[in-house]
Parts: C-alpha cells; sequence; structure tokens
C-alpha cells in the first residue's frame, strides 16, 4: 500500500514515530509498514531501511522496507518502538525465526497501526 507522504490518515503514526535521527542500525523496531510489523533497521547507500520476515509467493524470505522519509513510493515503514533484545546476526535462518516470534509478541501494536490507518481506531 504506497501511499503519500501528505496522506492523513498516517499523522497518528507520524506523530509517534521513532525520531529517524535516533535510529540505529542493528536495533530491532515495531514498524508499521505494508510487508511486516518488526524489522532490524540497516543502511544502505544512505539509506534507512528496516529488514523485515516478509511473504511471497508461499516463501519466507528477508525483506528491506525503506524508510517513510524516503517518499514515495519506496518509504513505507515508520518505526514505533524500539525492541530492547537484540536480533541475531550472521544468521538468516535464525534472524528469520527471531522476527516470527517477536512478530506474534508485538501483534497488538502491529494491529493497533493498522487499525488507525484504515480507520478501525
Amino acid at each position: 500500500m504506497d501511499q503519500p507522504a501528505s496522506d492523513p490518515r498516517y499523522a497518528p503514526l507520524l506523530a509517534r514515530r521513532v525520531p529517524r535521527a535516533e535510529i540505529v542500525p542493528g536495533v530491532a523496531y515495531v514498524i508499521h509498514a505494508r510487508n511486516g510489523g518488526i524489522g532490524v533497521a540497516v543502511v544502505t547507500d544512505g539509506r534507512i531501511g528496516y529488514t523485515l520476515r516478509r511473504e511471497k509467493l508461499g516463501r519466507i524470505l528477508l525483506f528491506t522496507e525503506w524508510d517513510w522519509d524516503q517518499g514515495p513510493p519506496h518509504g513505507t515503514a515508520i518505526p514505533l518502538g524500539r525492541i530492547d533484545e537484540a536480533p541475531p546476526a550472521g544468521d538468516d535462518a535464525a534472524l528469520l525465526r527471531w522476527l516470527a516470534e517477536k512478530e506474534e509478541e508485538h501483534a497488538d501494536e502491529t494491529r493497533a497501526g493498522w487499525d488507525v490507518v484504515l480507520g478501525r481506531a
């Protein structure tokens, strides 16, 4: 769901986002994004993104969603809270399992973000 940065439905989430200057690469965040709810911050070519667990065509894989500040159409992730537990590094299978566990633990927060955007809050 690519939305223009000016879409007013996102204002409540943007008002409480973790400021971009406070995003730390390698740290996990609860995020509002089209393809996931937990992401590990990464910086690629100067752009902030979040590596998350995504299902596509029946496969589960790691995928990067870019920070909202990147703008449309690619900036779709809004970080809403830091997760203090460190994600596993260097092992994609372990990271996929960890992300799945964190998605389950933070499902209410993720769902609440969608409720705001879709008007169910």
